[in-house]
């Protein structure tokens, strides 16, 4: 071996060890052997996951539980490829994920090698910043483009692609002719927020706070001052706020008064109410975030502003004028009736009240994600729970991984809510050896994919049940064994409150199945105001 042994490996272990990530996540392979090297003298927390999907999603989950920057490292070929939904995940929460691909020289590419593609652009649109190493340039450059990608880092994915030569089994050696000058993020200049003349004038202004990273700091004294000077305020469980600070806006349009809004200001991440975002088409709209894209909601946007969330919600509190309070307080929800039969949303209603105060909550996407804001909304998830769910792509991939990604390096105990195809598509979450023992999963078993039965257009086909619900008569007790996990069963009100609580109590990771009957779980939801 020379005395200069695969530098840029090397390069990228200097540059972790300032970076002080919140974890590293390695796949299994043989072309990222100088990064596996490399990283094993660098301190911090390290898993090994076999399927590089869930991998990805692990580091998401980690990075949104610290709000510190995670890595996710990998060999050439298709297995960086299946980092991409992650990656567009964090691009639209806006998440520090790093991810480091190997990959062969260039000379290599569509030359009939093994795991050899086309690596440059594969997650092209979806990043914030991106090096692309050659070996063949000069050390000084290398660490340039490192340095220039992860000052990126701080508003979404980062892609680090290193080209390896073999031989690629040793220790990889920083030349001694180099000196190394330590990596910091550049501190981002304090920000004014000017309150648009628009807003000022405004009579009837709504603020609309979408998902809120606890991680980011609490949003709630902010908020009871924007109250207070006359804002109405709409949220969801995701933006981690009690239910009595704002309103669930898509329950409120049967009473809404006849004096609507005029001006709305949107800041902080995805907002799922879809009947709402329909109703204020055309309504002017100022969005702050920290970095574009700024999302056109409405169709109506004015302006936009870049501030990070905290920062924002501070100071548009400070400088928000006084409006008439009146207008907002007769906003008021549709009360909901407690659902009676088993059914999907009497399990939902359950949990909400008989929680233990002090979880992690993860919310699968589909529809448990909606069932999680019902519940919230209507008295549900009183005490302190932190809520959180993929809702930057929305896709029901990686829901566990995230989960456990976040459980991993959270002291809480943390429960995920699931469908079973949502849980049985991330089974690979399970394959590594750093399973949380206070991490559970309640599967809401109902045979299928139950949101399009919620929806006219696929309720009327044919083929419903064969390529929308995916009608199924599998259970997850395999897959419980399969992950080594311990798995119960319970099918109706009597056994739920206790196949509820052993679940909570679980030594061990645990995971709870519920069997409940498509059809009456959908009328039970459509039926939600009827007493």
């Amino acid at each position: 071996m020379s005395s200069v042994f695969q530098p840029l490996a090397a390069l990228l272990a200097k540059a972790l060890n300032d970076l002080h990530p919140a974890v590293r996540v390695a796949s299994p392979g043989s072309r990222n052997a100088p990064l596996i090297e490399a990283f094993s003298l660098v301190p911090g927390k390290e898993v090994v996951v076999l399927d590089e999907r869930a991998a990805a999603y692990m580091a998401l989950g980690a990075a949104i539980q610290t709000g510190k920057p995670a890595v996710a490292y990998c060999t050439s070929g298709t297995a960086g490829l299946n980092y991409a939904p992650a990656i567009a995940e964090a691009f639209y929460q806006r998440v520090p994920l790093l991810v480091i691909t190997a990959d062969r020289p260039a000379h290599l590419i569509d030359q009939g090698h093994g795991q050899s593609i086309r690596q440059s652009q594969m997650y092209a649109g979806h990043l914030r910043g991106q090096a692309l190493l050659d070996a063949s340039a000069s050390l000084e450059s290398q660490v340039a483009a490192v340095g220039s990608a992860l000052q990126a880092l701080s508003e979404g994915p980062v892609h680090i692609n290193i080209p390896f030569d073999e031989p690629l089994y040793g220790t990889p050696i920083w030349p001694e002719s180099h000196t190394w000058s330590p990596w910091s993020f550049h501190a981002q200049p304090t920000l004014e927020l000017m309150l648009p003349e628009w807003i000022k004038e405004a009579h009837r202004p709504l603020l609309v706070l979408g998902q809120w990273n606890p991680a980011w700091g609490s949003a709630v004294r902010s908020l009871e001052q924007l109250k207070a000077k006359g804002w109405l305020v709409a949220a969801e469980h995701l933006a981690n706020l009690p239910a009595s600070l704002a309103l669930h806006l898509e329950d409120a349009w049967v009473h809404a008064p006849a004096a609507r809004v005029d001006a709305v200001v949107t800041l902080g991440g995805a907002w799922i109410a879809k009947e709402s975002k329909k109703r204020l088409a055309g309504t002017p709209h100022w969005h702050i975030g920290s970095a574009p894209p700024h999302p056109d909601v409405f169709g109506s946007l004015v302006e936009a502003t870049e501030m990070a969330p905290l920062e924002a919600m501070r100071a548009l509190a400070t400088v928000s004028p006084v409006y008439e309070p009146s207008w907002a307080r007769i906003w008021v929800q549709q009360r909901s009736y407690p659902a009676t039969r088993w059914s999907d949303r009497w399990v939902h209603e359950y949990v909400s009240r008989h929680s233990r105060s002090g979880m992690d909550i993860h919310w699968a996407n589909s529809t448990a994600v909606r069932y999680g804001l019902h519940t919230w909304a209507h008295g549900g998830w009183v005490g302190d729970y932190r809520h959180y769910s993929n809702r930057g792509a929305s896709g029901i991939d990686g829901c566990t991984s995230t989960a456990m990604g976040s459980a991993w390096l959270s002291e809480r105990p943390t429960l995920l809510i699931t469908g079973e195809l949502a849980f049985h598509y991330d089974i690979n979450a399970w394959i590594h050896g750093e399973i949380p023992a206070h991490f559970k999963v309640l599967v809401l078993h109902n045979g299928g994919g139950n949101i399009f039965r919620w929806i006219p257009g696929p309720k009327s086909s044919q083929r419903l049940d064969s390529h929308f619900t995916w009608a199924h008569q599998r259970s997850s007790e395999a897959l419980a064994a399969h992950a080594g996990v311990a798995y119960r069963a319970c099918a109706d009100m009597a056994d739920f409150p206790a196949a509820y609580q052993e679940l909570l109590e679980s030594p061990e990771a645990a995971i709870l199945e519920v069997f409940t009957d498509a059809e009456v779980s959908e009328h039970a939801w459509k039926d939600r105001f009827q007493p």
